[in-house]
């Protein structure tokens, strides 16, 4: 019997969850040598210890690399691009319909986007150590569009990404009113909660963990 078909029945007899010593036994009643039936036995088995071997690495090099890009990143120093005097507006009106008129007057623009993912401390995502690619936020707005790319800085463009890892479906005047809080991500959590805001997440688990965004989804949760 050649070699491969030994070690193809090799792989079988350990998915039907026969131990080595009885592998070893039944080549031995067959006349196999025990040394070359130990030999097969190894190399039937080095592939599965290969590609555990693989993923271990691999998940070693993330993190490292998630630990070392995060070192030499900081939080961008961005100016709130809502204006002082309408944010003061907006947290003084006690009126929902002139609260509604003040945001519905604001021109939501990408600096808007950039600001708010600053202070949910996207800038700690890193780009995916395998092939490179840059986190990408998708930002749905009613009618209005927009999507960030997180490198070196959060750069936000109008439209939406193909390549987006997940996006916020969320109405303007929660957008608004976490810029203009002093912590967004309660404001965030609260419209997820009252099912205001959507996450919709695109990227597969291997994927989010390989560009850091656990720590960014536990901020929302």
């Amino acid at each position: 019997m050649e070699e491969k078909e030994l070690i193809k029945r090799i792989r079988n007899s350990f998915q039907a969850k026969k131990s080595r010593a009885e592998i070893l036994t039944g080549f031995q009643k067959r006349g196999y040598k025990l040394e070359y039936a130990d030999k097969l036995i190894s190399k039937a088995k080095f592939p599965k210890t290969t590609i555990l071997l693989t993923l271990t690495a691999l998940v070693i090099f993330c993190i490292a690399f998630g630990s070392s890009s995060l070192l030499n990143k900081q939080k961008m120093e961005l100016s709130n691009p809502l204006p002082t005097t309408t944010g003061n507006m907006i947290a003084l009106s006690s009126n929902t319909s002139q609260q509604e008129g003040i945001i519905d007057q604001i021109e939501i623009t990408p600096e808007f986007i950039s600001y708010l993912l600053n202070e949910l401390s996207a800038w700690k995502l890193h780009s995916n150590p395998i092939n490179f690619e840059k986190p990408i936020i998708n930002f749905k707005i009613g009618n209005k569009n927009f999507y960030s790319e997180i490198g070196n800085e959060i750069e936000t463009y109008d439209g939406l990404s193909q390549k987006a890892d997940l996006q916020f479906n969320i109405n303007k005047e929660d957008l608004i009113n976490a810029i203009n809080s002093n912590n967004p991500s309660t404001v965030l959590k609260q419209s997820i909660t009252n099912g205001k805001t959507q996450l919709e997440i695109f990227a597969n688990e291997a994927e989010l963990f390989s560009k850091g965004y656990l720590n960014f989804y536990n901020i929302l949760k």
